[in-house]
């Protein structure tokens, strides 16, 4: 570095400004972990609230299965007296 000094002010005022830079990039961060986090929230909620709907559609499903299989059994019983 040859004859380059620096003074211990110049380097005590970059301290500073660099602790102040950290405290400020710390406080966005932040403020984003909380976003993120809600987000993380409502999806959570979102998953949730799909799995009900896919559940209630499953149980649809089985009562219309069940339901052809009677009118497929009703109509075979109708159609049983008469000739082909």
């Amino acid at each position: 570095m040859g004859e380059e000094r620096i003074s211990l002010e110049l380097l005590g005022a970059r301290v500073v400004a660099l602790t102040a830079d950290v405290r400020d990039l710390q406080v966005r961060f932040g403020a984003l972990e909380q976003r993120f986090g809600a987000l993380e929230q409502r999806f959570s909620v979102v998953e949730t609230r799909l799995g009900a709907i896919e559940h209630r559609l499953g149980a649809l499903e089985e009562r219309m299965t069940r339901m052809l299989a009677l009118l497929v059994r009703v109509a075979e019983r109708v159609d049983g007296g008469r000739p082909d």
